[in-house]
């Protein structure tokens, strides 16, 4: 079952604060902006595979557990 975008949230600032890092430099990290990052954290925008990837692995679980779907490859189509 997938995260809530609460849960997303929490699990992932947890992880970026036991790095001793602020969510805006996990973002810069990413490539993304800050707002970027908390638009697709909470479910208001969806994110490219590779920010799908690169936020579950900062969470330490798979894209599935994240996001509820597997990782997408090639070309965001909506």
């Amino acid at each position: 079952m997938a995260m809530t975008p609460l849960e997303r949230k929490a699990a992932f600032r947890a992880a970026v604060t036991l790095r001793q890092i602020t969510m805006a430099e996990a973002a810069a990290e990413l490539g993304i902006s800050y707002n970027h990052l908390t638009l697709v954290i909470n479910g208001e925008r969806v994110g490219s595979a590779r920010l799908e990837e690169g936020i579950s692995a900062v969470v330490g679980r798979s894209v599935s557990e994240v996001f509820g779907r597997t990782p997408r490859h090639g070309p965001h189509k909506r």
